[in-house]
């Protein structure tokens, strides 16, 4: 009977035990949720890309961005605690703040605190001098010995650098420091440091500062107060929350906030005795592929190549980039001449690695995408969708299409064609199913698709385009690989739309050509009516202001863009040919250009919708007139503005940014929404006869400032 008893009891208790934690499964998430939303983080902040103050005092950086993601999952609320890293480490230690961002993980300090499962980021630390200091080279390491160098006290990179020295046998004073990096980047510049130990990203132009060598790199991890275990479930199970939403999330705030760093900015001494030995970088190009590359009426290269290489030979803080430029007939041509030894490197260029490792060449990342389309005959769209024995015609010596179909179409049959209008009529006539062409080339041949009816289609793959070179240039390749991650997308589209509208005009100029005697005859037509109205009474005056009024309507249409009814691309041309004019005959001698870019504007459409992307344009564009009411504004482009200072916008030329920026803020401040609030980058560049030999000069070097400043812009907004 006890024993029964027992059993039974021990059976209720059981149940009872079930019963509780079951309402506590169900129950207590919530309570957690509640009180999370509840809780205050107290939160290390040191100035730097991982936590940054703008002169607004908005906050932003790699682990502000980090924090806030977590917050949307937790509720937390930070309180934000400033000092020096070093500082904040030691407050840490003793329990002073809950968590602190950017910390390397090592066996010492896990007495002290806890580190999060997964690593938030790497970062890499560099020895830097000042550029005027030519005691210390980067190609001897030994002109190091017994001088100060400066490393963060308690720091991982410290450590680095204590093994580092020790691996290459150099005696320094090391000089640990409690301050901020802002603070050792002062002491090195007033000679109390001989060198200073600290992230790429503190490196730069602006901080006057040049990279010695990597001495290694470490993950980094978010810390948290010891006995914190509460934060630091939370934190492990938030931070897996977001690698699986995101399994780049890492990479793309490295890419945001990291990216930009001095070191990636310098050639090493052997890649500049390669650029020294060479003088110039041979870049062998196929000719008439446009809006990529072609050969001008004076045997130049034009087309976004250009572009990219101008950018490219100006990226480097310690070196100039010269380019050599050759044109080829086709993309064979110019894998043959690679091969002799004719050019250093080719554009533009697609294969795999195994196609490559055949030719004896190696590839850069791409430089430039572009989608492919299929022209095809308009009767029979469906049925190519549908078909299965698809003969694509192919121009011969194109290996980049040959290589193309291989990867992406390999069961279409190739017929080929000496060039492309061959092809075209190929398709027309039923001896190819389809030809294949990038979409930036598609201007070129538009009017022959439509007198042969033909029509285009989407492929669904795109193509990338890199340079290509000789296997065994080693030094080469290090130097184009790191231009690549210098040059921005955003200068490649640019360029790309840009040559891809200069295919239709001319190609409209051919079609001018072709037709001139019908044409002639359309002109002399219209100017009899005009012969016989002029004798004609008050009846025929008043038909002839009627007909200039719509002359004077289209002439509007031609010239006002009209979204933002400011003056269009076309009507900034012709504005640019009138003051070259006039400079050339001495009537205008200053002159500034401002160029404008609105940021975000992809961002606006995809997320709130084209219209709310109109709105986004016309408020940057009234800032931008109301700001510089004594100048003309042009819209050059989807969401680039140029405006020509002159007169009194000329004379504050100096003062118009300032009121810009106080503006912009004004108007952000005041705006209930995302597309009211214009984010826009601005260069202005003045005319100096000396360095400016035409007016298009002035508003390249502006477009190049806007570039800088949107650099900035990206950094101060993030």
């Amino acid at each position: 009977m006890y024993l029964k008893t027992t059993c039974m009891h021990r059976h209720q208790g059981l149940v009872w035990l079930i019963a509780l934690l079951v309402v506590t499964f169900l129950f207590c998430p919530y309570a957690i949720a509640e009180t999370d939303s509840d809780v205050v983080v107290r939160v290390g902040w040191h100035e730097s890309p991982f936590n940054t103050t703008d002169e607004y005092g908005r906050r932003s950086g790699y682990s502000y961005e980090y924090e806030r993601k977590i917050a949307a999952y937790t509720g937390w609320k930070y309180e934000y605690v400033e000092d020096s890293w070093s500082e904040l480490l030691a407050m840490l230690k003793r329990g002073e703040i809950d968590m602190l961002g950017d910390v390397s993980y090592t066996e010492e300090r896990t007495e002290f605190m806890s580190f999060s499962s997964l690593p938030m980021g790497t970062e890499s630390y560099y020895i830097f001098i000042t550029p005027e200091n030519e005691e210390i080279t980067p190609d001897d390491f030994e002109t190091l010995q017994h001088k100060r160098v400066g490393v963060n006290r308690g720091s991982i990179q410290r450590d680095m650098f204590v093994s580092w020295a020790k691996a290459h046998d150099i005696d320094v004073e090391l000089v640990e420091l409690d301050v901020t990096q802002g603070e050792a980047i002062d002491l090195l510049h007033q000679k109390k440091l001989d060198a200073l130990v600290t992230l790429d990203i503190f490196g730069g132009v602006s901080q006057d500062l040049t990279p010695i060598c990597k001495i290694g790199s470490s993950n980094v991890f978010f810390a948290v107060k010891k006995d914190r275990i509460d934060l630091l479930s939370a934190l492990d199970a938030t931070m897996s929350r977001i690698q699986d939403e995101n399994m780049y999330y890492n990479q793309m705030l490295n890419e945001k906030y990291l990216s930009n760093g001095t070191a990636k900015r310098y050639l090493s001494a052997s890649e500049n005795r390669w650029l020294a030995d060479h003088k110039t970088i041979r870049v062998g190009y196929q000719d008439n592929y446009l809006a990529f590359c072609a050969a001008d009426e004076n045997g130049h290269l034009t087309g976004a190549l250009k572009d990219y290489l101008d950018y490219a030979s100006t990226s480097f803080d310690n070196a100039h980039l010269s380019f050599e430029a050759t044109p080829y007939p086709s993309a064979a041509d110019a894998v043959t001449a690679l091969k002799a030894g004719e050019v250093d490197c080719i554009f533009p260029a697609n294969m795999e690695d195994y196609d490559g490792e055949l030719l004896g060449v190696v590839m850069s990342a791409p430089i430039m995408t572009t989608e492919m389309d299929a022209v095809i005959r308009a009767s029979d769209q469906r049925e190519f969708i549908r078909g299965d024995d698809i003969r694509v015609c192919v121009n011969e010596g194109n290996t980049n299409y040959e290589m193309f179909l291989m990867d992406a179409f390999p069961d279409w049959r190739i017929v080929y064609a000496p060039d492309t209008p061959a092809g075209l009529e190929a398709v027309a006539q039923n001896r190819a199913d389809c030809l294949l062409i990038s979409n930036y080339r598609y201007n070129n041949i538009s009017k022959l698709c439509e007198r042969l009816h033909l029509t285009t289609i989407y492929t669904g793959v795109d193509m990338d385009y890199s340079f290509a070179m000789r296997e065994g240039e080693t030094e080469l390749y290090s130097i184009i690989a790191k231009a690549v991650k210098l040059v921005p997308d955003s200068t490649v589209h640019a360029a790309l739309a840009y040559y891809s509208s200069e295919d239709i005009r001319l190609s409209f100029a051919d079609i001018i050509q072709e037709n001139l005697f019908y044409i002639l005859a359309v002109i002399a037509l219209i100017l009899l009516v005009i012969l016989f109205l002029l004798v004609r009474s008050s009846r025929a005056e008043k038909r002839a202001s009627a007909e200039e009024s719509r002359a004077n309507e289209l002439n509007r249409q031609v010239f006002v863009d009209p979204l933002t009814s400011v003056r269009n691309r076309a009507a900034f041309i012709n504005h640019l040919q009138t003051m070259q004019d006039k400079v050339d005959a001495g009537e205008i001698k200053e002159f500034a250009i401002g160029v404008f870019d609105c940021d975000n504007l992809k961002q606006i459409n995809d997320q709130y919708g084209h219209d709310r992307g109109d709105i986004y344009i016309k408020s940057a564009c009234h800032l931008i007139c109301t700001v510089f009411k004594h100048s003309p504004v042009f819209r050059i482009g989807g969401d680039e503005f140029c405006a020509i200072l002159i007169g009194q916008d000329y004379e504050n030329r100096d003062e118009l940014p300032k009121t810009f920026a106080r503006e912009r803020t004004l108007l952000c401040a005041a705006a209930d929404n995302a597309w009211e609030e214009p984010h826009i980058s601005l260069g202005i560049a003045v005319y100096t006869p000396e360095e400016d030999d035409t007016v298009l000069t002035v508003q390249r070097r502006a477009d190049r400032l806007m570039y800088e400043d949107k650099r900035k812009n990206k950094v101060g907004r993030s």
